[in-house]
């Protein structure tokens, strides 16, 4: 598997951090030139709306997946590639697990919080295998990260389980990661 698409969970926020924004616009930018594919939440407001839109002011591709009951709050259909409707929320992180090759967490709330829960506990039972990161923008995780090494430490969670989700403070270093996973996966197949 090499990384062409990677969905990016966020906000539909931007946050009391005017970093929040800078980054997820530049996220979107580096996304682009990439030639990679933006899978998010279809939303037109908050960190959701300004990666999408940056994504496609350099040209790149976004794919948006919006459920019906928030179809208003949702991205022009002219605004992005494309923008696909489903029934419900289950639906909607279905398919952006399926048409993801990995994943970003920007800063976000309880839905951000859920996606994230979603990816990391699929990957736990062996449902996909691919790079997660939380892009940790001024420090932004270091609370759920600083949890999640406490559900190691307590005996809920393995040592070799959380290495499924990465922490970087950084863009450059996300990608590094997806490209060193990119690199760890063909070695892999090439056996």
């Amino acid at each position: 598997m090499t990384v062409q698409s990677i969905a990016v969970f966020m906000g539909a926020q931007f946050g009391n951090d005017p970093q929040y924004t800078v980054i997820a616009e530049k996220l979107g930018q580096i996304i682009a030139e990439k030639k990679l594919k933006l899978v998010y939440g279809g939303g037109r407001d908050g960190l959701m709306g300004a990666t999408a839109l940056s994504t496609m002011a350099h040209g790149g591709e976004v794919i948006g997946i919006t459920p019906n009951n928030l179809a208003e709050d949702a991205i022009s259909p002219e605004q992005v590639t494309r923008l696909i409707e489903v029934d419900n929320m289950s639906e909607r992180k279905d398919l952006m697990m399926r048409y993801a090759d990995a994943f970003v967490v920007l800063p976000g709330g309880f839905g951000t919080l859920e996606e994230l829960a979603q990816v990391l506990s699929w990957a736990k039972i062996g449902l996909h295998d691919k790079p997660l990161v939380l892009l940790n923008i001024n420090g932004f995780y270091d609370s759920l990260w600083a949890w999640l090494k406490e559900t190691v430490t307590n005996g809920f969670v393995t040592e070799h389980e959380l290495q499924h989700v990465q922490i970087f403070d950084n863009i450059d270093d996300t990608l590094a990661y997806m490209n060193q996973f990119n690199l760890l996966i063909h070695e892999t197949n090439d056996y």
